[in-house]
């Protein structure tokens, strides 16, 4: 291993002897990022998503709930060499998977008060973010099924034809603007006139929306065509300064197996909300 990543951890006697295994339920997808291969570890009930690098991975899935931590471990030091996980990123993993209640095992009682140590860790930097009121998430309700029967408006985003249609929008509207730059310039002063801001925050939420359904229907359409999942769990309201914004949950995503279709619906939410400021101008 090298000198910035210390092979040996105090506590990873508390460990060593553990035998636990992934849930029954959990999900494994592989995919590509930036030139190296992850292995995503889903759980389906609560759409809770991790990923692992290949030698984590294999850690994980030595894992059996008849090999021990330590033995696990030590087959990884020697298939991987200084690729494997330390003994502090192995601790890690597991503290991150048993958080996650993606781990079953009869965890004795000083491994469990330390995964609970870091899980208060977590809870601290957590509240310390929710504690100055700027980010707070309010869920709503499961948009999942009422999405999924209207899957089909995601084909029809990403089909040749529909954007050949945005493409030739985007250029009328570009060069409508050009044209009208003047009048375009003169009149956006007056916007955020104070007569004017309850209508530019309305018009402004309503965007906002065609940008998350942009990124929900591109999920569910990617999801179902490349049987990776595509599940939109949660839409709900994000308090940003006690202002009230919608969100959805497109975090499946992260299972996409192709670097493309995470793109995809990265971009979905801009590409909807750009067609309907065109259609506009």
């Amino acid at each position: 291993m090298s000198d910035e990543r210390r092979t040996f951890h105090e506590s990873w006697y508390r460990v060593a002897d553990v035998r636990p295994r992934l849930r029954s339920a959990v999900q494994t997808y592989r995919q590509h990022f930036r030139g190296r291969r992850w292995h995503v570890v889903r759980d389906p009930s609560n759409h809770r998503y991790f990923r692992l690098d290949a030698a984590a991975y294999h850690f994980v899935s030595l894992l059996d709930g008849r090999r021990s931590v330590a033995d696990a471990w030590r087959i990884c030091v020697e298939l991987f060499g200084d690729a494997a996980p330390t003994q502090a990123e192995a601790i890690n993993v597991l503290g991150q998977l048993h958080r996650g209640n993606l781990l079953q095992s009869d965890l004795p009682s000083d491994a469990a008060s330390m995964f609970e140590h870091q899980r208060s860790d977590v809870r601290r930097r957590i509240g310390g973010v929710l504690s100055n009121l700027l980010f707070i998430r309010v869920p709503l309700f499961n948009p999942d099924a009422l999405l999924g029967r209207w899957e089909w408006l995601g084909g029809l985003m990403f089909r040749p034809v529909t954007m050949v249609a945005w493409l030739l929008l985007m250029i009328a509207a570009g060069v409508c603007l050009l044209g009208r730059a003047g009048e375009f310039a003169s009149g956006v002063s007056g916007v955020i006139a104070p007569e004017n801001l309850f209508l530019l925050y309305v018009g402004f939420v309503l965007i906002k929306i065609v940008h998350e359904f942009g990124h929900a229907f591109a999920t569910k359409h990617l999801g179902r065509r490349t049987g990776s999942g595509g599940v939109v769990p949660t839409l709900g309201v994000t308090l940003m300064v006690f202002t009230p914004m919608p969100y959805v949950d497109a975090s499946s995503a992260w299972a996409f197996r192709s670097k493309w279709h995470r793109a995809l619906v990265g971009a979905a939410g801009m590409y909807a909300e750009l067609a309907v400021a065109a259609g506009a101008a």
